[in-house]
């Protein structure tokens, strides 16, 4: 599986009306998308960013994705972003997975050149599966970037007072504005 992301500065002007009324007109577009599991539309008041976040079955589908109108929209509207993907190592659900997700957390670290990446996996699987019984927790993934070396721990939480806090160079978090899910069970 691979997950993959893009973040989009929005123009002063893209008001959060004008954002839920992108996110409203663009999901049914996704219904029948070959390999996708799940794709979560992401927004960050803050900064006024746009980061979809989406889940695929392979990179192939992910590729298929890119090369699509689809993906060809969101050029048209808002330009060429540059996308992030990862090996997903660990994915699974937590204690509220029936419940609506609304906010994701992320971190993004180093891989550090002296330590070896299997070691380290297994180190952030074992948190990955202490993670899993957090009250709050509606599902938890693990994933790795080998072209920048880097580790990714992102968590998606019922709500956000629920989300545990992380420690990381590069922390993110995002309202979940709404998520596509065609499948059930650990992606």
């Amino acid at each position: 599986m691979l997950a993959m992301q893009y973040m989009v500065r929005l123009p002063q002007d893209f008001d959060t009306a004008q954002m839920h009324k992108h996110v409203a007109a663009r999901s049914g577009l996704f219904d029948g998308c070959p390999g996708l599991r799940h794709k979560f539309y992401l927004y960050e008041s803050d900064e006024h960013v746009y980061a979809p976040f989406y889940i695929w079955e392979n990179a192939q589908f992910a590729q298929d994705f890119l090369l699509d109108k689809l993906f060809n929209g969101v050029i048209e509207t808002f330009g060429r972003p540059r996308v992030r993907s990862w090996q997903i190592i660990s994915f699974d659900y937590g204690p509220a997975q029936g419940k609506t997700p609304t906010f994701l957390s992320s971190s993004i670290d180093k891989v550090p050149a002296g330590r070896p990446v299997g070691e380290l996996m297994r180190k952030e699987k074992e948190h990955h599966e202490e993670m899993l019984s957090t009250p709050g927790l509606y599902a938890n993934m693990v994933l790795l970037d080998p072209d920048r070396w880097e580790k990714g721990l992102f968590s998606l939480w019922h709500r956000q007072q629920d989300a545990v806090p992380v420690k990381a160079d590069c922390v993110y978090s995002y309202d979940i504005l709404k998520s596509y899910q065609p499948l059930k069970g650990a992606a």
